[in-house]
């Protein structure tokens, strides 16, 4: 009799918390900017690169096969997984980039799409159209600062040094061994000043996120997340 009791009790929790947990993430939709800057049908599912609140980029997944979606968010990685939810990136894929409205209770229970939500979902992908649209959760800025920093991040690191350079890094006050060696070492594209990329990592670390020499925004190489600013 104990046992029932306590195990209803534990059941009724357990619901109120993936509830609770689950508003949360949605009410985040009404509070927070989240933008799309990019979708992609790959191989037998959907990519969408997201800009979250904090303008860090993550990437939301959905799978043909499994009928389920995925982020790489650190909450869809933990407290989501474990509350047996989905993270306010995926909900705003889902509820408004696709505008699912389809058994939408039925889905957050089991978190499991079914052939006619899965049918909906193809069909409003096709018609989201980033290049002309009115939609407010494009912002075609971000689009287009996205597809730069995706080209960006596609050329390679070489270091131009340049007569005036001194060939010490002003962090540490060491000598290089070898200045262009793009492997060891990191050159602000702003300035153009070199450092050890060692002490620049040490320096992002330190929650810094400019150049020592010109203040100029830099991106912090140890961050998972690519961010859309810095």
């Amino acid at each position: 009799m104990n046992y029932n009791m306590n195990y209803n009790i534990n059941y009724m929790n357990y619901n109120f918390d993936k509830t609770g947990q689950q508003l949360i993430r949605l009410e985040k939709l009404n509070s927070d900017d989240f933008y799309l800057l990019d979708k992609i049908e790959e191989d037998n599912k959907f990519h969408f690169d997201i800009c979250g609140s904090t303008k860090n980029i993550y990437k939301v997944r959905i799978y043909f096969k499994s009928k389920m979606i995925y982020c790489n968010c650190p909450d869809a990685k933990s407290w989501a997984k474990k509350y047996g939810v989905i993270c306010k990136h995926s909900c705003f894929v889902l509820f408004k980039v696709l505008k699912l409205n389809i058994n939408k209770d039925e889905y957050l229970r089991t978190l499991i799409f079914n052939d006619q939500q899965m049918d909906y979902l193809k069909d409003s992908f096709k018609k989201i159209n980033m290049t002309n649209s009115n939609e407010d959760f494009i912002n075609s800025e971000y689009s287009e600062k996205f597809k730069n920093l995706e080209k960006n991040n596609n050329k390679n690191n070489d270091i131009n040094p340049r007569e005036s350079d001194e060939n010490f890094c002003a962090i540490c006050y060491e000598d290089f061994e070898n200045i262009i060696d793009k492997e060891s070492n990191r050159q602000c594209k702003v300035c153009m000043k070199i450092l050890h990329k060692k002490c620049l990592n040490k320096w992002l670390s330190m929650g810094n996120h400019n150049c020592p020499y010109c203040r100029s925004i830099i991106n912090n190489e140890n961050n998972k997340y690519t961010n859309l600013f810095f």
